[in-house]
């Protein structure tokens, strides 16, 4: 088993990486942010103005990075700024700190990734970016390309974490629009869908990162994703935890469909909604880890 003195957390003021740091604080361990945010005056936090300027100081003494930092919002836009704008936050960057970490002789590179990763077929392009739906999940595999290169090319530990739907109290991204309809109590009833989801605690997905990056194998890649769920069973479930009267209402399929046409800004969370997304963390259950959440066990607290 692997030990480490002090770990690096890019995107630390996000909301993994904030609960990070505190699983981190509450076992004394070392570590030191670099982020993009101008909330804090502690010596151990870097503000990082430009992606390509990293501060090499923040490295000092460093064996462990942990990069959570990036855009993880998917969105719809498929013109050269976005696109640009994506592929500098979630390659160029990653790019930078690998490159670092090289210099600076990192002992373990921990890359956060998305389930999403595993939908995709085609190779990486530019021109593929331009038609395919989500660009996060295109420019989070390029990036899986150049992580993985570094374990074979350099003597570094280099492991991939692909999460999936990650909820948590204030938990951000599609979950949340669907919590916060359940907790005014009302409760959308989909019977003409069948599909399940992968679910995962954002305390257990802390402890999987802290986990893995100790116990996973050189180079591989490994899915977070906690327990599946069908999603009548999971809007029943967390209506009844926050809710003491709710009411249920049928959505015909016809309605769905026109409402995941017309209403454009939140068109992936139709689609993310009548998805199959089922990714089996297997690897990291035969590693010897638990997940210690499930949705049965939980309470308002945890929404």
């Amino acid at each position: 088993m692997d030990t480490f003195k002090k770990t690096l957390i890019t995107g630390g003021t996000g909301y993994i990486g904030s609960k990070l740091i505190n699983f981190f604080l509450k076992n004394n361990h070392e570590f030191v942010v670099l982020t993009k945010s101008k909330i804090t005056s502690e010596k151990n936090y870097f503000y990082l103005e430009d992606l390509n300027k990293i501060p090499e100081e923040a490295f000092d003494g460093v064996d462990r990075v942990i990069h959570l930092a990036g855009i993880s919002k998917d969105i719809n836009k498929r013109d050269e700024k976005t696109i640009k704008k994506y592929t500098d936050a979630n390659v160029k960057y990653v790019e930078n700190i690998l490159n670092l970490s090289i210099q600076k002789k990192v002992r373990s590179f921990n890359f956060i990734s998305s389930t999403k990763v595993n939908d995709l077929n085609l190779n990486f392009s530019k021109d593929n970016l331009k038609i395919q739906r989500s660009i996060y999940s295109y420019t989070k595999a390029e990036a899986e390309k150049l992580v993985k290169k570094l374990s074979y090319d350099y003597p570094i530990k280099s492991n991939i974490f692909r999460l999936a739907i990650v909820y948590g109290p204030e938990s951000p991204g599609n979950l949340r629009y669907l919590i916060n309809l359940l907790k005014m109590g009302f409760r959308p009833c989909f019977f003409f869908l069948s599909n399940k989801k992968s679910l995962v605690h954002v305390d257990d997905v802390v402890r999987a990162i802290d986990f893995l990056s100790i116990n996973g194998k050189r180079g591989e890649i490994y899915n977070v994703s906690g327990h599946d769920y069908e999603l009548n069973q999971l809007t029943k479930i967390i209506a009844e935890v926050n809710c003491k009267k709710y009411i249920n209402f049928v959505v015909p399929k016809i309605i769905f469909n026109l409402l995941s046409i017309f209403i454009y800004p939140k068109k992936d969370f139709f689609l993310r909604l009548k998805s199959e997304e089922i990714y089996p963390s297997k690897k990291l259950k035969n590693l010897g880890f638990n997940f210690s959440k499930n949705l049965y066990d939980i309470n308002q607290s945890d929404f």
